[in-house]
């Protein structure tokens, strides 16, 4: 094999090695196929008798917000992280009290979220530098 054959094969493969690499999904992340559970919110813990979770998968995420379930769509790019318009069910729920309230504020922060790092079990979601939501990972359904 000659220099330019070699040269040309060469081109060839980091070519074909480039678009392999761009036809990855953006939805390829360390979140894609997790699934967490509120331990905090801001300092303070959820509200005794409500579970909120959060999964993500190929770029959704759903969950629970204490008393209605909801969906959507996440973007990350490194450790930014954007909620895109989220829906919930329509249940009103009045045990425990509070819990709407409590759901609000979780689906309101959300949505200014801004970055996130996974830190052993633990899934951090910031808005700033002192207010965020931890969650743990879990694999119950």
């Amino acid at each position: 094999m000659n220099k330019l054959h070699k040269l040309l094969l060469s081109a060839l493969i980091l070519t074909l090695l480039a678009a392999a690499c761009s036809a990855l999904p953006d939805s390829a992340n360390e979140l894609d196929g997790t699934k967490w559970e509120l331990v905090f919110i801001r300092k303070s813990t959820p509200m005794e008798g409500s579970t909120i979770t959060i999964e993500f998968e190929n770029g959704e995420v759903r969950g629970r917000s204490g008393c209605n379930s909801y969906f959507g769509e996440y973007t990350v790019k490194g450790n930014e992280i954007s909620f895109g318009m989220l829906a919930a069910t329509e249940m009103a729920c009045m045990d425990p009290e509070g819990v709407m309230q409590q759901e609000q504020e979780y689906l309101a922060f959300l949505s200014e979220v801004v970055t996130f790092s996974v830190e052993g079990e633990q899934l951090i979601l910031k808005k700033e530098v002192q207010d965020q939501l931890t969650f743990k990972t879990t694999t119950n359904d």
